[in-house]
């Protein structure tokens, strides 16, 4: 007598067993993100009602910045980024929770052949990143090249934090170095020529006090610029990348790496002005996903120089 069993395919069970075995990573992946969603609306409020986070540095910032928005776009950017900053506050936890296959999909590579071509040519690289969309999760840039990669690190007072702060940073391969003493050691680092190393900089923060020396035109504002970047790509061989942060969804960003053309590395910003310009065109594409609560503009400084004197 026959069986009236039906014979399914062996692949077709191979997948049920394959989702029953994920199941329990997808479950836990989706409260993650479930709970941190809910946790970046509360503090999305608090922010933006309770505390009011900064609010006139934000509206001066946005208003300064697109002066042709009316009050109402001003106000809805304005609450985009109470919501962006929310979510930002929270990624870098989400991201030190997460699983490996959960944090692929936070953070996708679009292009990382550019730093494996550079790599196999024995180049070293200097990533300019900005406090556009999300630069935390550039930490899992071991992960995905064969460079050692270093970045610059302001220790905090509060030993616990510290480290607490060190371990999130750090976790998946990066190695810290602290700002005091760092453009020597970066320097030294890109160097090398055993070992080619990556340096990821943050290049738009504002110059410290007494350093601002050099503007340029930013958003429509005299901008006093930062140039150790530039000055270690002017004393080295490193090759010099942009990277691109867009955010794709809650959480998700895609990050995209662009070689940065320039004349000459003898020429004072020539690095500088090119990276601000990729930066320009990322902010006017999504104006919320910029740190617009910083003071980024202060007075301009008496003598200051400015790419237009080159």
């Amino acid at each position: 007598m026959k069986s009236t069993i039906p014979q399914y395919p062996r692949s077709l069970w191979r997948t049920i067993a394959q989702l029953l075995t994920d199941l329990p990573a997808t479950l836990l992946s989706k409260s993650l993100l479930c709970l941190t969603s809910f946790l970046s609306v509360l503090l999305s409020l608090l922010l933006r009602f309770v505390l009011q986070y900064r609010k006139t540095v934000i509206r001066k910032n946005l208003t300064s910045s697109f002066p042709t928005k009316s009050a109402g776009e001003i106000r809805k950017l304005t609450s985009a980024y109470y919501r962006h900053m929310s979510d930002l506050l929270l990624e870098p936890f989400l991201f030190y929770l997460a699983s490996e296959r959960l944090r692929k999909r936070l953070a996708k590579y679009i292009n990382p052949e550019l730093l494996e071509s550079l790599h196999a040519d024995q180049r070293p690289v200097i990533v300019f990143a900005s406090h556009y969309g999300n630069w935390e999760y550039l930490i899992n840039l071991p992960q995905v090249t064969d460079y050692p990669v270093y970045t610059a690190y302001s220790p905090i007072k509060n030993g616990l934090l510290d480290r607490m702060m060190i371990r999130l940073r750090s976790f998946l391969g990066v190695k810290l170095i602290p700002k005091k003493g760092f453009y020597r050691q970066a320097l030294s680092l890109l160097r090398q020529t055993a070992i080619p190393n990556l340096l990821v900089v943050i290049a738009d923060q504002r110059p410290a006090p007494g350093s601002d020396k050099f503007h340029i035109s930013f958003l429509d504002q005299d901008t006093a610029v930062q140039t150790g970047g530039e000055r270690m790509a002017a004393s080295s061989q490193a090759a010099v990348v942009y990277v691109e942060s867009q955010k794709k969804s809650r959480f998700s960003y895609e990050f995209t790496f662009r070689l940065m053309e320039h004349p000459d590395r003898s020429t004072p910003l020539s690095i500088t002005k090119s990276y601000y310009h990729f930066l320009e065109n990322s902010i006017s594409r999504a104006p919320s996903y910029w740190l617009w609560s910083h003071n980024r503009w202060k007075s301009p400084v008496v003598g200051a120089i400015h790419s237009s004197s080159y």
